[in-house]
């Protein structure tokens, strides 16, 4: 998953989807993103790339909006978050199934680099807007 897996040690894995619902709602979805997935590479000393691929999902109710409500993707090990990155992913467009991704270079120590054991998508609120 990583784009270049000779930069150095890599762990990858994937997220079925996850979705955002309207206030009260648990079964309309707003908009979301499905086959995810991740990737976490030592590139060089004290850096870690952090990688994402997903398809936003637009073929629900709304636009997802993604520059005011970043996803927060933490980078854990043994239960303690090491850091956060946030994506301001671009605009979920209505009516279509759009490939997504993201990388950002992430200041973690070597010695913690080595204990990654998960990443995890935060609890966050979304922001959508109507179809037009």
């Amino acid at each position: 998953m990583p784009r270049d897996r000779k930069l150095g040690a890599c762990a990858h894995g994937a997220i079925g989807a996850f979705y955002f619902y309207a206030d009260g709602s648990r079964d309309d979805p707003a908009f979301g993103f499905c086959d995810i997935e991740v990737s976490v590479q030592r590139v060089a000393e004290g850096k870690v790339r952090l990688e994402l691929y997903c398809v936003a999902d637009g073929y629900q109710t709304a636009r997802g909006v993604g520059s005011t409500h970043p996803l927060k993707i933490a980078v854990i090990a043994k239960d303690t978050v090491l850091t956060v990155a946030d994506w301001h992913f671009p605009d979920v467009i209505c009516g279509h199934a759009d490939p997504m991704n993201f990388a950002t270079d992430l200041d973690i120590a070597d010695e913690l680099s080595t204990q990654i054991d998960r990443i995890e998508l935060q609890a966050i609120t979304g922001e959508s807007r109507p179809c037009n």
